[in-house]
């Protein structure tokens, strides 16, 4: 039996020149480990990661916030002879397993498994790998909880499933028919989700623990967790990268005339995006003052649990997110100080932040000689 390693992190928000307002980010004892158990902040508590709140029809509707669990990890440049590589990783409630994904590289394949309601293991996702495992390059994994049927396994930028299904969904609104004059229920259509929902012994919101091993060449360097984004180690002045990393992960569905519209900027290289099948929205992409530099206001950065997901008359919260002062170098919260750098987006929207001390005149001087513009002018 293996002996996990297992690790308890203060909660705090961290917010590091690698992620933004992650609770958790650190690297790996010894800087990697091939398995780690970690427990997830507040996996136990009932009531902080889902809560019961009112919507606008005053009925109560259970709710959960969103979460991403980023592992980020380097193939070695060889490994034990005759000995697979193969990556698997899963969420757990305490050693019960709820829903993981395997990776073996040799056979270039993934599976998804949950524990069914039997209590037996099932196989309920597989599929290629789009690109081979390689030595010496580096890999990330992440596992992104939507709602409690939704979980998007995502392995450098593949998403680890395949089909959408479609749907009317029923809102809490209502307007009158303008034929009968009856009252009638606002429902959406064309909503897509994926097609295969969670549907495990436990939920996924019920997981205490986010596991993951490794064998072969495999190695894992880093964990990061929470309503956040990550990215990848030593990206610091490389706004762009960053930019093109988050966007290839992100729920972007962007069409083959906006991609050809983009081939003209910035934003080139950027890729179709995973859709449905995405971490997270593509609002939350990092904005860039150039190539190098990030620019010093950040108007909109994920939300975390303090936000609420309605608000008081009961409507969905659509504007769950803050607006931050930003190091233009790190596209860190500046100063890590949050209370003085960080406001709610529909604030920002009304009230411009205050971020003058965030703007760094070199660098500014920098990005607009390189533009053929005058310093004054910005």
């Amino acid at each position: 039996m293996r002996s996990w390693i297992i690790v308890v992190v203060s909660l705090f928000e961290l917010s590091l020149a690698r992620s933004r307002l992650c609770l958790d980010d650190f690297d790996l004892p010894d800087g990697s480990s091939q398995e780690y158990n970690y427990k997830i902040p507040h996996g136990d508590e009932v009531g902080y990661w889902t809560k019961i709140d009112k919507d606008a029809t005053g009925q109560d509707r259970r709710v959960a916030f969103s979460r991403s669990f980023y592992i980020f990890g380097r193939f070695g440049e060889s490994s034990v002879e005759g000995e697979d590589t193969t990556i698997t990783a899963g969420l757990y409630k305490d050693d019960e397993l709820v829903y993981k994904t395997v990776i073996n590289c040799n056979q270039g394949s993934w599976e998804n498994w949950i524990l069914n309601q039997d209590g037996k293991e099932e196989k309920i996702l597989h599929g290629t790998l789009d690109k081979a495992c390689q030595a010496g390059e580096n890999f990330d994994l992440i596992m992104k909880n939507d709602n409690f049927h939704l979980a998007n396994w995502i392995f450098n930028a593949q998403p680890l499933q395949h089909e959408v299904r479609v749907f009317s969904r029923k809102t809490n609104k209502v307007r009158r028919n303008p034929i009968t004059g009856k009252t009638e229920t606002v429902y959406i259509d064309d909503v897509e989700r994926p097609a295969v929902k969670i549907l495990s012994k436990s939920g996924i919101y019920n997981a205490t623990h986010f596991r993951f091993e490794a064998t072969g060449s495999a190695l894992f360097t880093r964990l990061a967790f929470g309503p956040c984004n990550a990215w990848p180690d030593n990206l610091d002045s490389e706004c762009q990268q960053v930019r093109e990393w988050v966007h290839s992960r992100s729920k972007a569905n962007l069409t083959d005339e906006t991609l050809a519209d983009l081939k003209k900027g910035a934003d080139a290289n950027f890729t179709r995006g995973l859709g449905v099948f995405g971490n997270n929205i593509i609002t939350f992409n990092p904005v860039c003052l150039s190539g190098k530099y990030f620019n010093w206001i950040q108007q909109v950065i994920h939300a975390d649990h303090k936000i609420p997901l309605y608000l008081p008359n009961g409507d969905p919260n659509v504007n769950r997110a803050y607006c931050c002062c930003t190091d233009m170098r790190t596209g860190q919260v500046f100063g890590n100080n949050l209370e003085r750098n960080c406001q709610l987006m529909t604030e920002c929207v009304t009230y411009n932040p205050e971020c003058d001390h965030a703007f760094d005149p070199e660098i500014g001087k920098e990005v607009f000689e390189d533009m053929g513009t005058e310093e004054e002018n910005i």
